[in-house]
């Protein structure tokens, strides 16, 4: 197996037989973790489709708290970005049909990501990145929208979604990237009215089976209580700077350690330096990763827990509208 620039730098904190065998996909075990997601949502949508039926509408709100929370993952900040570098199954296609549907069910332009996140991974942070931003920051408003349903959200993104369908290429910095009549502005026109057909077809399944419930709990879903989802992506690469080195990711990336059940629903995301220094090591297989990168003190930024990685965005301002303080280097714990 072919290691990559970044792969290859790591090596220096990874013997090539522990590469080797972390490397490997385990097909049961990703069909498994998918079942689960599946059963999850599917079992939360069935009770509260069932009690709202029964007229319990309270319960059948209560109901979509927990999948409301974790639906979000569902996307580039969870499962969809590890299907997207086809490290989860051994096979190229349901890595890349299960990463179109992710993005479909999460209103993601899957043709965006495409081009962008390469380039992401290439140099984060760095000037031809346009995915990240470490002065990132939310208002107090924005925050509120976070904890509750994101209006604002929903107009960009349908928004965006309707333009990019329409033909128009975004213009600024994005312009570069997807040149009028290029491979890659014809996929992000094709992404956008894959995700307006996929919801399309969602809306009148989920009416015919389920009613409005049904059919506002799986549309809707992207777009509620997504403040551990946002935050979690936040905390990869806030308020860090570029790396002087190529394929060295210590100074732009960080990762943050957290209970088994936060990790299951991020897609282990978490172990974000140790990610991007092996893109393709499976999600599944990046805790043994990260202890090996423990042992050798390969992380400069590292917080231990998700209340601890609040505390960090709260003390660097990311939840108001105010200035960023400049970038820090010192070693986090």
């Amino acid at each position: 197996m072919a290691a990559t620039d970044g792969e290859a730098r790591g090596l220096r904190l990874l013997d090539r037989d522990a590469y080797r065998r972390w490397s490997q996909k385990r097909d049961l075990l990703a069909a498994l973790l998918i079942a689960i997601r599946v059963a999850f949502h599917a079992a939360l949508l069935t009770a509260g489709t069932h009690l709202f039926a029964h007229g319990h509408v309270w319960a059948a709100l209560l109901v979509l708290i927990p999948h409301f929370l974790t639906w979000s993952f569902l996307g580039w900040a969870g499962i969809g970005h590890e299907l997207f570098h086809r490290s989860v199954f051994t096979a190229r296609w349901p890595n890349v049909v299960l990463f179109r549907l992710c993005s479909i069910l999460t209103w993601s332009n899957y043709g965006y990501f495409a081009v962008t996140h390469p380039q992401h991974h290439r140099t984060p942070l760095g000037a031809n990145d346009l995915e990240a931003s470490p002065q990132e920051r939310l208002s107090w408003l924005g925050t509120l929208a976070l904890l509750t349903v994101d209006v604002p959200a929903i107009w960009r993104r349908v928004r965006v979604l309707a333009l990019n369908a329409a033909g128009t290429i975004p213009k600024g910095r994005f312009a570069t990237l997807f040149a009028p009549g290029s491979r890659e502005a014809v996929q992000l026109k094709n992404g956008a009215r894959a995700v307006f057909a996929g919801q399309a077809l969602i809306l009148v399944v989920s009416l015919v089976l389920g009613g409005p419930y049904l059919a506002a709990a799986i549309c809707l879903a992207p777009f509620c209580l997504t403040f551990p989802n946002r935050t979690l992506a936040a905390l990869q690469h806030f308020n860090l700077s570029a790396d002087e080195v190529r394929g060295q990711y210590e100074a732009s990336t960080r990762t943050v350690v957290l209970d088994p059940i936060t990790a299951f629903f991020y897609a282990d995301m978490h172990y974000h330096l140790e990610h991007h220094q092996f893109p393709s090591i499976p999600h599944y297989n990046l805790r043994a990763v990260h202890k090996a990168f423990r042992r050798q003190g390969a992380h400069r930024h590292i917080e231990y827990g998700y209340r601890s990685g609040l505390k960090l965005l709260a003390r660097g301002g990311f939840f108001t509208a105010g200035q960023m303080p400049r970038p820090s280097h010192r070693r986090e714990r």
